[in-house]
C-alpha cells in the first residue's frame, strides 16, 4: 500500500506536468480534464483517509480541509493550483507513510525471519520436519549453518557463532557452545548445533518483539494526543472563518466577489494546520524505529518523548546492575594446607551438585580437577551447602557461620555483598570460598553520564545494605536502599513521582510491580516474562549503555518536535497575513503551506541516522579486578 501511494503521487506529477504544458504551449482546451485526473489519482489516498476517520470518528481533518481547498481553487479556474496542492499534500502524505511504515517493515521483517519449519530429532536419533508450532518445551531441534532459529532454548550439543543483530542491534556475532541459551530470529553462523526447546512459541522473545513492536503505534506521545484533539477545533475555526471571508471583505474593503473567494480559497490552503499535524508523529516513529534497530524496543510514542523529562532512576541489582551470574572472587587457604589438593576436592564435590552455586564453584575449580578422584555419596545440606566422600574423608562446602574462622576478613566479605562458604574436612574448616555477583562492566560508565545528565540515580535492592551500599559506591550511585520488597519498591516509586517522573529498571518477577507502576518501565531484554510484559522499554542485549543513548535520542526527538511547531505555526501566521494583506496568491499559499509540511516531515525523518548509537561501546568496559579484591585485600589469609 506504501509503495502504491507512492505510484499514485508519481503519477499525478506527471498528469500535471502535462497538463501544465497542453494549457501554456498548444491550443488544446481539454486540459482541466488532465489536471482533474491529477487531482483525483493524487488525492486518492488522502481523500479516503479523510472521509474514513470523519464517518468513524466524527470529526472533521486536514484531510478533508486539503480538498475542499484544492475544489475551491478548481471552481474559480485555478486547476493548476489545485492539481498542485494536492500533489504537494500527496508528498508529505507519502512521506509521513514512509515513516509509519519502518515500524510497520519491522513487524514485516521480523515475521518473515521466523522459520515455520524444524527439525525435530527423534527417539531413535533421526530427525523429522515439523511445524515449529507443533513442537513442545523439551523437543530438541537441529540448527544447520546458515538456518534461523526456530525456538528459544540451550544448546545441547555442539559450538557455533551465532548473529543476534535482528534481536539486539548488535553486528557481532557471539560464540555459543552447550549450555549457553539461543533466541528465535538469531542466525547460525557456525557449525552445526542440538537445540533443546526451553520456552513456549508464544512467550519466547522473538514474539514479544512482535507484540511490542505493533504496540508502538498505539500508544501515541501526549503532544500527538494534543494535536490529535486540537485537529478537529481548528478544522472547524478555519471552514467558520473562510466562511466569513467569502462575504465580509467585500462589504469592508469593497474586494469583488471573485477577489473575495480567491482570497478565502488561499486562507483555506494556508491555514490549514497540516505541518503541525505532521511535526510529531513522523519524528517520534522515527526515533523508534532507529532504538529498535539498535536493540532497544519502546511500547509507544509517549514513552519515547517522556525519556527526557525523567528525573529519577530506580534501578534493580541483581541482574540490572549486575551481571546476575555470582563468581568466586576469593579462594583463601588456612596456612599450611595444600592448596592444590583442597581446590582438586572442592570440583569433586562441586560437580556432583545441580545447585546453582555448586555449579559456579565447580565450573570456576575444573582446571584443578585430578584424573580418578571423584566424589561418593554427594547430597544437599538443606539451606547450608553440600556433602560427600572425597578421598576417604567426609567434605563439605557450607555457609559460613557466625565464628573466628578467618576473621575479620570473613566478616568484611559479607558485608560488601558476598556469599562466603567454607571448606570443612572431616570436621576441620580448612578454606574459605567467596562469590559475589559482580557489577556489569559498563555500570560505572553509564551511572556516571546519567548523573551528568541530572538524573537522580537509585538502586532498591532486596539484598541487605552493607551490600547494597558497596554496589552503589563502586558504580557511583548516588543513593541505595536495601532490604527491600516488591512491595517497597512500589512505595518508593510512589513517593519520588510525587517528586517528578519516574524510571524503574529492572529484570525480575520482583521488579515487575515497580516496572509497571513507574512512569517508564525499563526491562532487561532476558529477563522474566512478566517484567518483560509490564515493561514500556526493553533493552534486548541488556545494555546498560544504550540508557544514556535513549536519553539523548529522547532529548534530540523533543529538539526536533519544538523545532517543527515552531517553524509550522510560524509559517501559518506568515501566510495568513500575506493573504489579507493581498502579498501572496494561490500557488505561493500552496507551496508556502506543502512546503512547511514537507520541511518538517523531513526534519523529523533526520533521527532514523543512528547519531547517538554510533559510540564505541569498549570505552565501558572496565580493566582489572574489581573495587572489592582492591578494598578488601589481596594478601593471602595467614590464620
Amino acid at each position: 500500500m506504501k509503495k502504491l501511494q507512492l505510484y499514485f503521487t508519481v503519477i499525478s506529477g506527471i498528469l500535471i506536468a502535462l497538463g501544465f504544458y497542453i494549457q501554456r504551449f498548444t491550443d488544446i482546451t481539454w486540459y482541466p480534464a488532465v489536471f482533474v485526473l491529477a487531482f483525483i489519482i493524487g488525492g486518492w489516498f488522502q481523500a479516503r483517509e479523510g472521509i474514513t476517520k470523519t464517518v468513524n470518528e466524527k470529526k472533521l481533518n486536514v484531510e478533508l480541509l486539503m480538498i475542499i481547498a484544492a475544489t475551491g481553487a478548481s471552481i474559480i479556474g485555478y486547476w493548476f493550483e489545485g492539481a498542485i496542492l494536492i500533489f504537494i499534500f500527496s508528498v508529505s502524505g507519502t512521506l509521513e507513510a514512509y515513516a509509519e511504515g519502518r515500524t510497520r517493515d519491522a513487524v514485516q521483517s521480523l515475521i518473515k525471519m521466523k522459520p515455520n519449519v524444524a527439525r525435530r530429532e527423534l527417539p531413535d536419533g533421526e530427525y523429522e520436519i515439523v511445524d515449529v508450532e507443533d513442537l513442545n518445551i523439551g523437543d530438541v531441534v537441529m540448527v544447520r549453518r546458515g538456518d534461523v532459529f526456530p525456538i528459544d532454548g540451550v544448546i545441547t550439543a555442539g559450538a557455533t557463532e551465532v548473529d543476534e543483530a535482528s534481536l539486539t542491534g548488535e553486528s557481532a556475532l557471539v560464540t555459543k557452545e552447550a549450555d549457553d541459551a539461543v533466541l528465535t530470529g538469531s542466525i547460525n553462523e557456525g557449525g552445526v548445533v542440538s537445540v533443546r526447546m526451553t520456552v513456549d512459541n508464544e512467550e519466547t522473545i522473538f514474539n514479544r518483539m512482535i507484540e511490542m513492536v505493533r504496540e508502538s503505534e498505539s500508544v501515541p506521545s501526549k503532544r500527538a494526543q494534543f494535536i490529535d484533539r486540537f485537529e478537529n477545533k481548528y478544522v472547524w475555526i478555519v471552514l467558520i472563518t473562510t466562511a466569513f471571508m467569502m462575504f465580509i471583505p467585500h462589504y469592508i474593503f469593497g474586494w469583488s466577489w471573485n477577489e473575495t473567494f480567491y482570497r478565502a480559497m488561499v486562507l483555506l490552503v494556508v491555514a490549514s494546520p497540516c505541518a503541525v499535524v505532521a511535526s510529531i508523529t513522523p519524528a517520534t516513529l522515527s526515533a523508534i524505529s532507529t532504538s529498535a534497530k539498535n536493540g532497544v524496543l519502546v511500547k509507544g510514542g509517549k514513552f519515547m518523548e517522556q525519556l527526557v523529562d525523567v528525573d529519577y532512576i530506580l534501578f534493580d541489582k541483581t541482574g540490572t546492575l549486575t551481571k546476575g551470574e555470582p563468581v568466586i572472587t576469593h579462594f583463601e587457604v588456612q596456612e599450611g594446607e595444600d592448596r592444590k589438593r583442597i581446590a582438586a576436592n572442592v570440583y569433586a564435590l562441586e560437580r556432583g551438585s545441580n545447585h546453582p552455586l555448586a555449579v559456579r564453584i565447580s565450573g570456576h575449580f575444573e582446571d584443578a580437577k585430578q584424573e580418578g578422584l571423584e566424589a561418593e555419596g554427594v547430597h544437599d545440606v538443606v539451606g547450608r551447602g553440600v556433602e560427600g566422600r572425597v578421598d576417604g574423608r567426609i567434605v563439605q562446602v557450607v555457609k559460613a557461620e557466625t565464628d573466628d574462622f578467618m576473621e575479620p576478613f570473613k566478616s568484611e566479605l559479607l558485608d560488601t555483598g558476598h556469599t562466603v562458604t567454607v571448606y570443612i574436612e572431616d570436621g576441620v574448616k580448612k578454606a574459605l570460598i567467596a562469590l559475589k555477583d559482580v557489577e556489569r562492566p559498563e555500570a560505572a560508565e553509564v551511572i556516571r553520564k546519567l548523573n551528568e545528565m541530572g538524573k537522580e540515580t537509585v538502586m532498591v535492592s532486596g539484598d541487605n545494605p552493607k551490600a547494597a551500599d558497596s554496589i552503589a559506591k563502586s558504580i557511583g550511585l548516588k543513593k541505595a536502599i536495601g532490604n527491600q520488597s516488591p512491595e517497597d519498591k512500589v512505595r518508593h516509586i510512589n513517593a519520588y513521582k510525587e517528586k517528578g517522573v519516574v524510571m524503574m529498571v529492572g529484570d525480575g518477577v520482583n521488579d515487575a510491580p515497580g516496572i509497571k507502576q513507574a512512569d517508564i518501565g525499563v526491562a532487561m531484554g532476558k529477563g522474566t516474562g512478566i517484567a518483560l510484559e509490564t515493561a514500556d522499554i526493553v533493552l534486548m542485549k541488556e545494555q546498560l549503555s544504550r540508557l544514556p543513548e535513549m536519553m539523548r535520542l529522547s532529548s534530540r526527538l523533543d529538539g526536533v518536535i519544538k523545532q517543527n511547531l515552531t517553524f509550522s505555526i510560524a509559517v501559518i501566521l506568515v501566510l495568513i497575513a500575506s493573504n489579507f494583506f493581498q502579498l501572496i496568491n494561490l500557488p505561493l499559499g500552496v507551496i508556502g503551506h506543502e512546503g512547511s509540511t514537507i520541511l518538517v516531515i523531513l526534519n523529523g525523518l533526520r533521527l532514523l541516522a543512528n547519531r547517538e548509537f554510533n559510540m564505541p561501546h569498549s570505552s565501558f568496559h572496565r580493566q582489572g579486578q574489581t573495587d572489592d579484591h582492591r578494598s578488601i585485600g589481596m594478601q593471602r589469609y595467614k590464620g
